[in-house]
């Protein structure tokens, strides 16, 4: 009996151990792809595509089993111990399935694009400068009213085939030239800027002469990187704003860039 009891000790200890060492690299792996992608020590498809979705995605599956295999053996073999590895292993396993589900869910409930306009009819440009920036290896800069989503997938067909412009319509209906009665364009700059400026923009063109104003949006982990151009145009009232931000890379932006011009424009509203 005594044997038997030690052997399910050794067999919980060895979960424990695998486990308290997976609950130590599995953040640190993923910490390391996106950060490793941020500072460009390798592209992002290797960082999010493989190091994440192909690497990352199995560890956290192999991860939740090795912590539900553990919490047996820590319950049910006695003497009882354990329970502080065990409790990291469920934060670790409970984060990233957490994670995991949050950007499935993103991803089901807005469209597969990353270019959004507050006017696809008539959208605005990049200045030169920021399409160098953008490089050749960029997402092309494409005219909504045209370009459509590149997919044939039975996942996708909602979106397959149909214009940037009409999809857009359909999911992101707020999202439009934004009019200002009684501002002057020269009144208004100021609140654009600092409005910018707020979201974190690292501005590329700071131009209150042209009433133009560009930025470029980076994210934390991945240092993903989304071009915003803004314009300002007097009107007979007043001024008309708008704004385009598209994403360097990718296919979904998760929603960021329609966000972004939300809260653009309710800055300047404030």
């Amino acid at each position: 009996m005594s044997e038997v009891k030690s052997r399910g000790v050794n067999v919980r200890n060895v979960f424990v151990t695998v486990g308290t060492i997976l609950a130590v690299f599995v953040p640190i792996w993923f910490a390391a792809a996106a950060l490793g992608t941020k500072f460009g020590l390798w592209p992002w498809t290797i960082g999010l595509l493989k190091m994440v979705g192909g690497i990352g995605l199995p560890l956290i599956g192999i991860m939740a089993l090795v912590t539900f295999v553990t919490s047996l053996l820590v319950v049910f073999v006695k003497p009882r111990a354990g329970f502080g590895a065990l409790a990291a292993m469920w934060i670790v396993t409970l984060g990233g399935v957490g994670m995991g589900l949050s950007v499935v869910n993103a991803s089901k409930d807005v469209p597969p694009i990353h270019d959004i306009s507050t006017d696809t009819g008539n959208p605005l440009t990049f200045s030169p400068k920021i399409m160098a920036e953008r490089g050749g290896k960029s997402n092309k800069v494409l005219d909504p009213k045209t370009a459509s989503v590149p997919f044939n997938r039975e996942r996708l067909s909602d979106w397959s085939g149909r214009t940037l412009a009409d999809i857009q319509s359909d999911a992101y209906p707020a999202i439009k030239s934004r009019v200002f009665d009684a501002q002057t364009p020269a009144a208004l700059y100021p609140k654009v800027r600092a409005s910018a400026q707020k979201l974190g923009l690292r501005l590329v063109t700071d131009d209150a002469a042209a009433l133009r104003i560009e930025g470029v949006a980076e994210s934390f982990w991945f240092g993903f990187k989304d071009d915003v151009v803004i314009a300002i145009t007097p009107t007979a009232t007043g001024s008309k704003v708008d704004v385009r931000s598209i994403s360097r890379v990718g296919i979904s932006d998760l929603g960021a860039n329609a966000k972004r011009i939300e809260a653009l424009l309710a800055g300047i509203e404030a």
